[in-house]
């Protein structure tokens, strides 16, 4: 490639992505889905890149190569991203299910259908090339269905089962189109033996990605506990660990045969580790950028895939007209075979009550949603086209099957494939909003507006509280605290008034209702006083997972109608193995500055809690306050065990503790400093230069480990 080539290219790429930017944010305006106006722009700088000064608009071009082990484990690792384990493990049957046996009912459905139904259209297509197409549209892509549920409130779920369901069903198709593709590429190798061989190299793919990953996961844990407070660089080693597991466990699969690794599922996986083991080693401030950050690699990536993918479709010579026939009979046969091998799983779960039971709606809004992207076109780009390496092969293998046809297995696949994507984009894309509406399952439950009403309620008496402080301070005039305080004040009746009216409506379970609400209530809160103190290092990770886990078990505890908030119990699920494991083990290692540490960090965020529920006892919600006393008193018996415990641990060991409590006690004052400094520099009255100097200073300080100094 020439220096002027690859400027052309550049400046291509450019001006797609500006193009793409622009795009995303009218379609936010307009609320269209972001995909779907994709299509629209394209379709109109495919005629603009004809003209002269515009025809450097489709210069930009995307290898396999750089689909493949660049963009790919980009998009594999922002799918997985932010995935709870307990959710998976407590729905692994119907998501394992979803993933291979419905895999494998559609399958055998479309490559019936249209290895009989095809010539019909005058394409007699071989049995191979329809278990390729197959293999390639049986992937889904959960990033924008997932947008559209977060979007319209879809349940946590229905919302789990489809993200997980997407992420196996990706690794199980492309392992079995790679399998299929090598099958093509080397069919005069094919023998009796060569099927025991296939069937080996397919389900071993699901396998031996387990040990790969426990040496990386190793590995890596070890490098990021030492470069703990490197913002930059923990965010560069999560794209250092998507791409060395995609491209290591390729090379590892291309020169060990008999080791062969799923890419796909060590990459997902990679990304669950981090979202739920590494998390607590990444430096707490380090969390929303880094999720921030993978949103948007991931949308450049899905941007530039997905207008390169139209790019490509131009850029085949042939009569698409004659493609009518068969793009209607494989869309409609990929559509009913999505449906079928949806409704038979859920079926079989419900009936022999294997899970918790999952209503028919929504599997109407599964086999709906299968909505395909950029995996797709990635293993299109797999096939050997003209020029690449392999392509021998593919022209071989035509002649043997007798493909007489003027365009190439892998256009024909092209066209398939794209027609496919773009009736999920205008068809399925636009009416799943519509029947999640219709369905009802964007609505809040009773909880969840009894807990929206709470939250309303805390924050305006915030809010409310605030302001009464900046007028006493004559912050704001007397006029403007008026209006404001009117503003807040009805908002704040208008959710009182809401609240009572979900109260009424619950009749004889409202007491059961209202407790439970509470506890759910007083436990986040419990959760986001833990999670703040972790952001100040005032306890480190060990003692934070220990204390999360407990509070987690608790939420699910209330959340399966189990018993009620009450003296937090050792007695833990036996289905979470993990916990117990986890728990039992730290235990055992546990010494007494770790129970001090914990009981001081209970003290704290019990108080919070109180502190908060009395807020609420203040305002006239229409029910026994006894409710709001009962959680209290409990609260108060945790505060008060957690504080004798902690006296007694300071007393047997005063030397000791005297040296932590001191450190964290600076490490708590550490929060006004770092206000102030904040305030300073908004204020204008220091230097970015010395704000950055003091936060580094800060932040040094405030990461070093409470234990250190022992």
């Amino acid at each position: 490639m020439g220096e002027l080539d690859f400027i052309y290219q550049t400046f291509s790429f450019i001006f797609l992505l500006t193009m793409s930017t622009f795009t995303y944010v009218a379609s936010k305006r307009i609320n269209l889905p972001y995909t779907v106006l994709l299509v629209i722009v394209w379709l109109l700088l495919v005629p603009i890149s004809h003209f002269q000064y515009f025809w450097f608009i489709d210069d930009f071009k995307l290898s396999p190569d750089v689909l493949l082990f660049v963009f790919l484990p980009v998009l594999l690792f922002e799918w997985a991203y932010n995935v709870n384990y307990k959710l998976l493990l407590n729905n692994w049957k119907i998501i394992g299910s979803l993933s291979i046996i419905s895999l494998l009912i559609s399958g055998f459905f479309v490559w019936g259908v249209l290895y009989y139904l095809l010539p019909f259209a005058w394409f007699n297509v071989p049995f191979l090339v329809c278990l390729l197409f197959w293999s390639l549209i049986s992937s889904t892509d959960p990033v924008a269905i997932l947008s559209i549920f977060r979007k319209l409130w879809a349940p946590k779920r229905l919302t789990m089962i489809f993200d997980w369901e997407s992420q196996f069903n990706d690794g199980a198709s492309v392992a079995f189109f790679l399998v299929v593709l090598w099958l093509i590429l080397e069919w005069w190798h094919v023998s009796s033996f060569t099927y025991f061989e296939w069937v080996w190299q397919f389900f071993s793919m699901f396998f031996w990605w387990i040990i790969f990953w426990l040496i990386t996961w190793v590995l890596f844990s070890k490098i990021l506990e030492n470069i703990n407070n490197n913002e930059e660089a923990e965010i560069v080693l999560t794209m250092i660990v998507a791409h060395f597991t995609f491209i290591s466990s390729e090379l590892i699969s291309r020169s060990f045969s008999v080791f062969p690794i799923s890419w796909v599922i060590a990459t997902v996986i990679a990304s669950m580790v981090i979202w739920n083991y590494w998390k607590f080693k990444i430096t707490p401030r380090v969390e929303v950028h880094m999720h921030k950050f993978w949103q948007f690699f991931a949308f450049i990536t899905d941007s530039i895939i997905f207008v390169s993918m139209w790019f490509m479709l131009t850029a085949i010579d042939i009569d698409f007209s004659k493609f009518f026939l068969p793009v209607v009979i494989s869309t409609i046969t990929v559509l009913i075979a999505r449906t079928i091998s949806v409704y038979i799983p859920i079926f079989t779960i419900n009936v022999f009550k294997l899970e918790e039971h999952i209503p028919y709606d929504r599997a109407k809004l599964l086999s709906w949603w299968c909505l395909r992207w950029a995996l797709e076109i990635v293993m299109v780009m797999l096939i050997p086209g003209v020029w690449d390496p392999g392509y021998y092969k593919i022209l071989e293998f035509q002649q043997m099957v007798w493909w007489t046809y003027a365009f190439s297995i892998k256009d024909f696949l092209m066209v398939l494939t794209i027609c496919n994507i773009m009736f999920t984009l205008f068809v399925q894309a636009p009416l799943i909003p519509q029947m999640i509406k219709q369905l009802k399952i964007d609505k809040l439950n009773k909880n969840e507006e009894f807990e929206y009403d709470e939250w309303k309620i805390l924050t305006n008496l915030k809010v409310i509280e605030k302001l009464n402080s900046s007028y006493k301070k004559a912050y704001i005039t007397k006029i403007e605290y008026d209006d404001l305080l009117l503003k807040y004040t009805k908002k704040l009746n208008a959710a009182v008034e809401h609240m009572k009216f979900i109260l009424w409506e619950s009749n004889e379970s409202s007491i059961r209702f209202i407790r439970r609400t509470l506890t759910l209530h007083a436990l986040w809160i419990e959760k986001q006083y833990l999670k703040e103190l972790f952001l100040y290092n005032e306890i480190e990770e060990d003692n934070y997972k220990y204390i999360l886990r407990k509070i987690d078990r608790e939420i699910e505890k209330v959340d399966h109608n189990h018993n009620q908030l009450n003296k937090i119990s050792d007695k833990w699920n036996d289905y979470d193995i993990f916990s117990n494991f986890f728990l039992n083990a730290y235990e055992k290692k546990s010494t007494h500055v770790d129970s001090y540490i914990r009981n001081r960090t209970r003290l704290i965020i019990t108080r919070k809690v109180i502190k908060e529920l009395r807020l609420l006892e203040e305002i006239d919600f229409w029910y026994d306050k006894n409710l709001i006393e009962e959680i209290i008193e409990i609260y108060a018996l945790f505060n008060k065990e957690a504080d004798e415990q902690r006296i007694k641990l300071f007393i047997d060991h005063k030397a000791t503790i005297n040296a932590i409590e001191s450190n964290l006690i600076n490490k708590s004052l550490m929060k006004l400093e770092e206000w102030i400094i904040n305030d300073l520099l908004e204020k204008e009255m220091i230097t970015d230069k010395l704000h950055n100097k003091f936060m580094e200073d800060i932040e040094n300080e405030m990461y070093s480990d409470v234990k250190t100094i022992l």
